[in-house]
């Protein structure tokens, strides 16, 4: 079962080579193989991750839920890593996730929920992303085209709020009623948070 995470061969030749010894085009097709070799493994523990979800195997064997399992015993491994390869995992194949790279699926995801856009699992290379320049004027690009860098721009724009003016007097008493209905189904002595936005 292990050897499922076992790499794919890399030239040897090309990764012991010295960087001196490799030609500009022979290190860039190092690098794009050791990252499909990175991308892949990553995949495939998103998969394992999430068939220990779906089967409730560290349940069975008295853990509280899989991330409690992987906590405790395998306190090497991010569980909030293995969350993000399972989500790439659940909605892309492994060659989509080779082809684009399990970071920037991973937060087109998190873009994608933030502005309520569907997303093509077989092809999102053609996904639409709003992305703000240096001006701050929006530009639409395909995810394709879009680094990580443009994708978390995009999705830092979505979570900033859209104006920072004071709420009107009907809206503020709306808020205030919301929070006191809150507030009521709770004992005084239970802290309680609300946050409206």
């Amino acid at each position: 079962m292990l050897d499922l995470f076992k790499p794919k061969e890399v030239k040897k030749e090309a990764v012991h080579a010295t960087t001196r010894e490799l030609t500009l085009p022979q290190w860039r097709a190092t690098m794009l193989q050791l990252k499909a070799v990175e991308t892949t493994n990553h995949y495939r523990m998103g998969e394992h991750y999430n068939l220990l979800v779906e089967s409730k195997l560290a349940e069975a064997a008295g853990y509280k839920n899989a991330p409690d399992y992987i906590s405790k015993e395998l306190p090497e491994i991010s569980a909030a890593s293995l969350r993000r390869y399972g989500a790439v995992a659940d909605r892309f194949s492994e060659d989509v996730a080779r082809q684009f790279g399990l970071t920037r699926l991973s937060v087109l995801l998190t873009y994608a929920e933030a502005a309520g856009i569907q997303v093509n699992p077989r092809e999102p290379g053609g996904t639409l992303v709003e992305v703000p320049g240096d001006d701050g004027a929006v530009k639409p690009k395909p995810f394709a085209q879009c680094s990580v860098e443009d994708l978390r721009k995009a999705l830092q724009r979505l979570r900033k709020p859209t104006s920072s003016k004071p709420l009107p007097e009907e809206d503020l008493a709306l808020a205030f009623r919301f929070r006191q209905a809150v507030l009521g189904r709770f004992p005084e002595e239970v802290p309680v948070k609300v946050q409206l936005r």
